[in-house]
């Protein structure tokens, strides 16, 4: 069952959903909340290859886009970032969402991870997969509306303890090839 806009406020004000910096209304959509791109970007650099059975850094290049748009041209992957850090009660699983606007323009925010179930003990970012699969060169910035996160109930509460690939996670940040667990 996922959670409608009224139920999203009343978990925010019973503290089952933390976010921080603090929701505007605006940004409380019918089902989720509206999150936004945060001001890194990293950039995978080129003639790179990983192998899962020898396991290294992936090597990106980090833009600061605060002050100066980006442009993400088309065929594109970056890795970047929401503003919002974001924590849930145990019997809550997140679903990122892509937003229709920059859809429709071919910007997609995730590859294939678009749930986000290890954010319990603490505030976390979500790392974006963004591509770039449009027909347009595309100006983004820090701040633009890139996509929304939706809140459904779990059947009982997640009992497995938290996964520290990412614990921390305040930033973007590239993939953890090295983590064992």
């Amino acid at each position: 069952m996922f959670l409608s806009d009224k139920t999203i406020k009343e978990y925010i004000n019973l503290g089952k959903i933390k976010i921080s910096p603090t929701v505007k209304d605006s940004d409380i959509r019918p089902t989720g909340i509206r999150l936004h791109l945060d001001k890194e970007i990293l950039i995978p650099q080129p003639n790179q290859l990983i192998d899962f059975d020898l396991p290294n850094d992936v090597k990106y290049d980090s833009i600061d886009i605060s002050n100066e748009k980006y442009i993400l041209k088309k065929g594109d992957f970056i890795l970047s970032s929401t503003i919002e850090k974001i924590q849930t009660s145990k019997d809550l699983v997140c679903i990122l969402d892509g937003r229709s606007t920059t859809a429709r323009l071919g910007i997609t925010i995730h590859c294939t991870a678009f749930t986000f179930d290890n954010n319990y003990d603490e505030l976390l970012t979500i790392v974006l997969e963004i591509s770039n699969k449009g027909p347009f060169d595309i100006y983004i910035k820090e701040g633009i509306p890139v996509g929304q996160i939706l809140f459904a109930m779990l059947t009982d509460e997640i009992q497995q303890e938290s996964q520290k690939q990412y614990s921390n996670q305040t930033k973007v940040l590239p993939p953890n090839l090295l983590f064992k667990k």
